[in-house]
């Protein structure tokens, strides 16, 4: 693909919106896939997924506001906030109607533009996703993120990589090594204020997925401690058109780590809905 490589992008292929937004847009396709990534890291995440399906979709990923080359979110950011840059990309783009699909935080602002602007989403792929945490599993993701912005620092990040790989820590050392640079390369204060909006956003959804219109293919990995398969498959029962996978021996970094098990299922779903 034009502008990929070394699992990144080149520089140069990071293009912008007029409100600043960094984008990536492959070559067009009369199919579009929007993928958005989670807290800490950056577009260029969706790799493995930008190769696999741009010769048959217009693929497109983007920097979340905080992170990357994208600008800072306000200091009360709302998830609104984070809908509205996504919705601003694809006008920009002037893509009419899209599949999505978002990992962790990038599940839940998914869920929340298909939820906004339902004629523009043909389907949806939360991979990842967290779903009415417990009170204190709630407050220490709060916690963590009010440390980070308190300190301006990323703490503990060896202990998100171990949270996010569990027991694949030996086997893809390349691409874990990848995650933590960018973990080591987010501003703290982009990190902390979408962190901690992460960390308040489990519960938005909680009476809202009935009215999701759209297929949605919950994905996760059944090795995943925090966003659990049995969150994916409560959501996916109060979906509508809800279907849930869980990956066998994968964790929170399912996209990036196991593309070769993601990438299948995700195009065979759309494929099946369409």
């Amino acid at each position: 693909v034009n502008g990929l490589r070394d699992n990144n992008f080149e520089i140069d292929a990071m293009r912008f919106t007029t409100h600043g937004t960094a984008y990536f847009c492959s070559d067009s396709n009369p199919k579009t896939m929007v993928f958005v990534h989670g807290v800490g890291i950056v577009g260029a995440v969706w790799q493995p997924q930008l190769n696999y399906f741009s010769n048959t979709y217009q693929t497109v990923t983007y920097d979340l506001l905080g992170h990357g080359k994208s600008p800072m979110p306000p200091e009360e950011v709302t998830l609104d906030d984070y809908v509205e840059q996504l919705n601003d990309l694809v006008e920009f783009l002037e893509v009419s109607s899209f599949s999505l699909v978002g990992h962790s935080m990038g599940a839940i602002i998914s869920i929340a533009f298909a939820l906004k602007y339902p004629n523009k989403v043909e389907a949806l792929v939360p991979m990842n996703i967290v779903f009415n945490r417990t009170d204190k599993a709630q407050l220490e993701v709060l916690e963590r993120a009010n440390q980070v912005l308190k300190d301006n620092k990323i703490i503990n990040i060896q202990q998100t990589l171990d949270r996010w790989f569990r027991h694949n820590n030996n086997k893809k050392s390349e691409k874990i090594a990848k995650v933590k640079k960018w973990l080591e390369q987010t501003s703290p204060r982009g990190y902390g204020l979408t962190y901690r909006l992460f960390a308040l956003s489990d519960k938005v959804f909680l009476n809202k997925l009935s009215n999701l219109c759209c297929p949605v293919l919950y994905l996760t990995g059944d090795d995943d401690p925090n966003s659990t398969p049995e969150m994916s498959r409560k959501m996916a029962e109060l979906t509508p058109l809800g279907e849930f996978v869980s990956v066998e021996g994968e964790a929170h970094m399912l996209p990036y780590i196991a593309a070769n098990k993601a990438n299948p299922i995700i195009e065979s779903y759309l494929k099946n809905v369409k």
